[in-house]
């Protein structure tokens, strides 16, 4: 299927610290019509790069090596100049959702987790009506979200 062709023009960050993780949102999110998708696997430049680029959303998993995803969280919403964004907090941990929404984050997806559920989620928190014409192209079994071989306390 074809990206619809009135696709959004939203600035997306996918934070992930698995280059699986983030080429997978990266498909999904292209093949869900979203053209402007960018990614990072490390959390330390996120507040730079959202100073640079003003994303509309900011896609980001909480355990990751070096600063957890609740620390980028807290810098992003404490740093002077910093613009607003909406963050989808992602983990496999769902006992961390309180503390992921009340370091900042505005939703959360629990991994793994449906790719559609993914772009509902999205097109949701950009202002979009979700619709399953933006439902990406089933994937190939190669084609998974993996979970955290150990999980860092946050």
């Amino acid at each position: 299927m074809a990206p619809p062709s009135d696709s959004p023009l939203a600035r997306i960050l996918i934070v992930d610290d698995q280059v699986s993780n983030v080429r997978l949102l990266e498909h999904t999110l292209r093949r869900g019509g979203f053209t402007d998708v960018s990614s990072t696997t490390d959390p330390k430049q996120v507040a730079a790069l959202q100073l640079e680029n003003r994303y509309d959303l900011i896609v980001l998993d909480l355990q990751m090596p070096g600063m957890s995803g609740v620390q980028v969280l807290e810098q992003l919403r404490a740093t002077e100049g910093v613009p607003r964004v909406a963050i989808l907090v992602m983990s496999a941990d769902p006992g961390l959702m309180v503390v992921a929404l009340e370091a900042g984050g505005d939703s959360f997806l629990s991994k793994p987790f449906k790719l559609a559920d993914v772009l509902d989620r999205v097109q949701l928190m950009l202002g979009k009506a979700a619709s399953e014409s933006r439902e990406p192209k089933p994937l190939r079994s190669e084609d998974h979200l993996s979970r955290p071989e150990q999980s860092e306390p946050e």
